[in-house]
Parts: structure tokens; C-alpha cells; sequence
């Protein structure tokens, strides 16, 4: 039996609409997108187990091995595929499609990941949305309020509480800034993989244009470009906790890891209808913003010459 792999893999970044290109990608017929979204396969190497928090615990932990065995119908959000057996696994449904992929947020961030990827398929091509890092920290930022992982709602303070922890990694610390420090993260794939093969998309232009957008990644991709999308639902949306304390607390205890296990997808929405709500989103201030862009300015200067892109706006 032929043994398929990856021909693309969208590497991130974090709240740049890595989800959204997800679900439109895996309603192409001639796209097959590996049943766990995020495997973290090819960043394994540069995780710390052993520190992960108690919300990355609770988010990746799946019995991988039972459901590797099964029929694979059933998306799994995150896990950690930790070896090469596991991982081709997970392409064992792929018949007749073009385009093989998978999504891991964290092959942008982690530095040993591209050459990883090299060394097993030297030939895919790289995908990666980036999104004004200002922007993507705070969208960042709501995330973890809404879904309980931190209780701070000073967004400085929440910065300077994660920069100050004495061990930083992925699913260890929350990398607000380091996220965003995009020109490193960029520059280690073109030094692996040719110019030809990597896709840089701008979350504002995926934003102004998606169906452009997704028909420009399937003329990348090698599939049919005209192919008309569902493109009604949104992914991701923002929203505020309507009980912090106890929506942190139930986080930290594990609650909301359970729910998610145990519970159907219509069951959970309706959950959600209760506990997050979309009013009284807080914005952020324009100190902050001048703040995190002084921060971000000489990253995002060497990034739009890397790119040959004007990326002025991101600095406006």
C-alpha cells in the first residue's frame, strides 16, 4: 500500500486565522487534512514535557494510541504526535486527493522545526499566515480571558507576568511578545526550503478578500482554484467569560477539560451560549498599542524587507 505524506503544512502563527484556512481547506475534495489539526510532530524536539501548564496539559491530552487504532471520523483539535509511526497514521485515509496538509502552530515558533521538516519532506510546501503582531497579542490575550487560562486583566501586567516566569516555552508560558517576533520564525524556512515553495499570507488581506485569498492558496496548493467554499461560519470568535473568577477557577481545575471530552459538539456550543458572551469586549488602549509597537518596530522593518513587502500599516 502506497504510503502518503504531507505535500503543504501550514505552519501559523498563533490568532492568525490558522483555524479558518483550516476548515476551508478540508472541505476541498481534492484536499486531505490530517484528522488532528495541530500534531506538533516536527516540533517535538523543542518541547518541554515536563513543564507544560496545566491548560496545555489539558488541551493535548488525548489517548492518541486508541484513536490512531480507530476509524479517525472524530477532528481532534491538538495533541502531540510524538513518533513517525503515529504520524503517518494519520494519512492512512488519504485515496485519491492532491493536496495532503496539516496545521501546527507551533512548526512558525519553534526554532529546530524547519530543518525537522526538511529532512523528511524536503519537498512540501510551507504555508504561513502572519498578522500584525500588535493585533495578534491582544487577540492572544482574549483568548486566554475567555477561555480561563489567566484571570489579569491589565494587559501589561498580564506581558510582564509571563516575560517573568523562570521557565518559557511552548505550552509552558503563554509567548505573548516572542510570538509576534515574526523575522527569525520567517527566515529559518527560506533558509531550508526554496522561495517557490513557501506561501506567506497577510491576515489583512485574508481578511479583505478571503475567497481570493483561498483561491490564490489553491493555485499554490495544485488544486482546483474555482471550487466554491462555505465561507458563512466563523472560526474563533472573540468573547469575554460572563463569570471570570469562576470561569478561571473551573479552567484550572480541569472542568472545562472534562466537558470537552465527555460532551457532544451541539452540547458544548450551548455551554458556551452560557458562559462567554460577545458584549463588553475590552479594546486595547492606545498606550498599549504605541507600547507593543515600539517593541515590535525593528522586527517588523527587517521582516518587510525579508518579505519585499510593505508592511508600513502594521507600525500606523
Amino acid at each position: 500500500m502506497k504510503q502518503s505524506l504531507p505535500t503543504f503544512l501550514i505552519v501559523g502563527a498563533v490568532k492568525a486565522g490558522t483555524t479558518s484556512l483550516h476548515e476551508y481547506l478540508q472541505m476541498h475534495p481534492e484536499v486531505y487534512m490530517s484528522p488532528v489539526k495541530e500534531t506538533n510532530h516536527f516540533s517535538d524536539g523543542d518541547m518541554l514535557f515536563e513543564h507544560f501548564n496545566v491548560d496545555y496539559k489539558q488541551d493535548v491530552n488525548v489517548n492518541l494510541e486508541k484513536y490512531l487504532e480507530g476509524p479517525m471520523d472524530k477532528k481532534i483539535h491538538i495533541a502531540h504526535v510524538r513518533t513517525f509511526q503515529q504520524y503517518i497514521q494519520l494519512y492512512r485515509n488519504v485515496t485519491n486527493q492532491k493536496a495532503i496538509g496539516e496545521v501546527s502552530n507551533s512548526y512558525l515558533y519553534l526554532p529546530n522545526t524547519a530543518t525537522a521538516i526538511k529532512q523528511v519532506l524536503p519537498d512540501v510546501k510551507i504555508v504561513m499566515i502572519l498578522r500584525n503582531p500588535v493585533e495578534r497579542l491582544y487577540s492572544q490575550y482574549l483568548m486566554n480571558l475567555k477561555l480561563g487560562k489567566i484571570i489579569e486583566r491589565d494587559l501589561l501586567k498580564e506581558i510582564a507576568s509571563d516575560q517573568a516566569k523562570p521557565i518559557k516555552g511552548w505550552g509552558v508560558s503563554h509567548l505573548y511578545l516572542e510570538v509576534g517576533n515574526y523575522y527569525e520564525q520567517v527566515k529559518r524556512y527560506y533558509d531550508n526550503f526554496p522561495a517557490q515553495n513557501i506561501k506567506v499570507i497577510l491576515f489583512d488581506d485574508f481578511k479583505k478578500d478571503a475567497a481570493g485569498t483561498m483561491r490564490d492558496l489553491f493555485h499554490f496548493l495544485g488544486v482546483d482554484e474555482n471550487f466554491a467554499l462555505d465561507m458563512s461560519q466563523r472560526y474563533n470568535e472573540a468573547g469575554m467569560p460572563r463569570f471570570g473568577k469562576l470561569n478561571y477557577w473551573l479552567t484550572q481545575i480541569g472542568v472545562y477539560g472534562l466537558v470537552k471530552k465527555i460532551f457532544s459538539p451541539e452540547l458544548k456550543e450551548k455551554i458556551k451560549s452560557i458562559i462567554y458572551t460577545k458584549d463588553n469586549i475590552p479594546k486595547i488602549t492606545p498606550q498599549e498599542k504605541q507600547h507593543l509597537q515600539n517593541y515590535y518596530r525593528n522586527d517588523i522593518e527587517a521582516l518587510a524587507k525579508l518579505l519585499n513587502r510593505d508592511l508600513s500599516a502594521w507600525l500606523q
